[in-house]
């Protein structure tokens, strides 16, 4: 069983520590078939960076899951007390950045014409002190949502992905491919002869 966990920022390690000590609590009742659970977490590298991402992670986790010390973007260690993979989103050149620049080129990709309004929209309109002012991850989602509101009027911008984002923008995104690849990759200690893992692009 994968426990993905996409926490809302860098700082909820308290919370999913609590969760897989309950998750561990209740796969060790041992009354379930489910006999393995990973962990994969997903982070933003945002500003600090992929390296000082990863040193974090060591540093909020290392104490629940064990020797950290291997874990690298896009990569499984075994060392731990479970399996453990980190996910971080970022610019390879830059080694900065967030999900939101991945999506972005996505989404203009889907519909130009839409995606220049919405960037023109929110450009012309976003006030000194609005977030999308002075974060750029908060000024794309911005674009996003406004983007996508002609299909999914009033959703969130997790809908407007989910529902109306074809998935071919999927398929040719350097870093959905490399997040299934990712995930696809966990090292169970056992499998199940014939049964193979997949999990589909997201």
């Amino acid at each position: 069983m994968f426990v993905l966990i996409r926490a809302g920022t860098k700082n909820a390690a308290k919370q999913v520590v609590a969760l897989l000590e309950d998750v561990h609590s209740v796969l060790a009742a041992g009354h379930y078939d489910v006999t393995e659970y990973a962990a994969a977490f997903l982070f933003d590298a945002n500003a600090e960076g992929l390296p000082a991402t990863l040193e974090a992670f060591r540093q909020d986790y290392g104490a629940r899951l064990g020797d950290l010390s291997r874990v690298d973007h896009a990569k499984w260690i075994s060392t731990a007390t479970i399996p453990v993979g980190v996910f971080v989103f970022h610019d390879v050149a830059t080694q900065t950045g967030t999900l939101e620049d991945h999506l972005a080129p996505m989404v203009e990709s889907w519909t130009p014409d839409r995606y220049a309004g919405a960037t023109a929209f929110i450009d012309d309109n976003k006030r000194p002190n609005d977030a999308a002012s002075h974060d750029q991850a908060k000024r794309l989602k911005a674009i996003l949502t406004a983007t996508g509101q002609f299909g999914q009027p009033g959703y969130s911008l997790s809908v407007i992905l989910r529902e109306d984002l074809p998935s071919e923008q999927f398929s040719s995104s350097p870093a959905s491919k490399a997040l299934v690849e990712f995930l696809e990759g966990v090292p169970w200690k056992s499998r199940k002869s014939g049964v193979s893992s997949s999990v589909s692009e997201v």
